[in-house]
């Protein structure tokens, strides 16, 4: 777009008046079109809109039209100083017109309002909101000022000095659209698309799937299929990397099951996969869950019931889950290597 508009440019500028019209219409459309490339960044998208005949409609978008019209009325104040004034004060109305045009721009860019692109207030809050981002941008505009000001003097040939000069336009839009994008939380923009929204898309879509693998799971065990629901859920923790957090949240639902089986086999590999990930304390936590529900609940080994039955003992207001752990011990693991170690534990918790 930047080559073939340069070059359109060119031929304008080449026939003198007759040219006038062409470099006013093929105007209007880059400005539109640097409106729409600012759209597009600020709400999240990666790749530039491609220019289309509806974005050449000269009555749908007029904020190009309001910043002449700003850029009139500053040029304008800046005149009227230096006439009624003098040019020091002139020079330094220039200066501050300079300094916060970016935010004229992003304001009018984001609300299409030309008041509130000139209100003082309003100019004072999007620069404060930009914070650095504001100087990046203003630095930005040095260096493409001082570029433009190199090629001027070289004389390179007009269609590149258009090209770079239209280039720099769409860039310094480009790059204030993104740099309110960046700010769109202190800022209280809407965006389309950005990390938030895509993680939380990601996260409601699995959400879906998730539910979707129970209701069918549980769909098996109303049919008496036991062997296949819990096939279902094996599956699914398997997909997922056998997470601690998705056996928390299988387990949130399966509790509710009219079959408990579900839920005590759940919390017996929930309780491994804690310790094996040695956040001994959330298992603690699990067995203290699932006694409240069922009293006969015990882990599923010898060495996972005696590690839980030592860390309930330490923790004091813990005892009684210890001895629960530990009255069946013998029964439940005769013959174990760790049976004199549960007993001597037994032992010390009945003195």
């Amino acid at each position: 777009m930047v080559v073939i508009f340069a070059v359109l440019l060119s031929v304008a500028a080449k026939a003198g008046f007759f040219g006038i019209p062409l470099a006013f219409i093929l105007g209007s459309w880059f400005f539109k079109y640097a409106y729409i490339l600012f759209d597009h960044v600020v709400r999240g998208f990666d790749e530039p809109p491609t220019l289309d005949i509806t974005m050449m409609n000269p009555i749908d978008e007029q904020r190009p039209l309001a910043q002449l019209a700003i850029l009139l009325i500053l040029g304008a104040g800046v005149g009227l100083a230096a006439a009624t004034l003098n040019l020091t004060a002139a020079k330094a109305l220039a200066a501050v017109a300079l300094l916060i045009f970016p935010a004229s721009v992003a304001i009018l860019g984001l609300e299409s309002n030309i008041l509130k692109a000139v209100y003082p207030v309003a100019l004072a809050r999007m620069i404060a909101g930009l914070g650095s981002r504001y100087a990046v941008v203003l630095g930005l505009i040095a260096c493409e000022v001082a570029v433009m000001g190199l090629i001027g003097r070289l004389n390179v040939w007009l269609p590149l000095q258009l090209s770079v000069g239209m280039f720099a336009v769409l860039s310094l839009f480009s790059v204030l659209a993104g740099a309110l994008y960046d700010r769109r939380h202190e800022l209280g923009l809407e965006t389309w698309h950005s990390p938030e929204r895509t993680a939380e898309r990601q996260r409601q879509t699995e959400l879906r799937g998730s539910e979707n693998a129970v209701t069918e799971a549980y769909g098996q065990l109303r049919v008496g299929a036991h062997s296949n629901a819990w096939a279902m859920l094996q599956a699914w923790l398997t997909a997922r990397g056998h997470e601690a957090e998705d056996y928390r949240w299988l387990l949130d639902r399966v509790t509710a099951w009219p079959d408990s089986r579900y839920a005590t086999r759940l919390t017996e590999e929930y309780i491994d996969r804690l310790l094996e990930l040695k956040r001994s304390g959330e298992a603690l936590d699990a067995v203290v869950q699932r006694l409240r529900l069922d009293q006969d609940f015990r882990p599923k080994s010898a060495a996972s019931t005696l590690t839980l039955a030592q860390l309930a003992a330490r923790g004091g207001g813990a005892l009684s889950v210890a001895r629960i752990l530990l009255s069946d011990f013998n029964q439940r693991f005769a013959g174990d290597p760790l049976e004199a170690s549960a007993n001597a534990l037994a032992r010390h918790l009945g003195e």
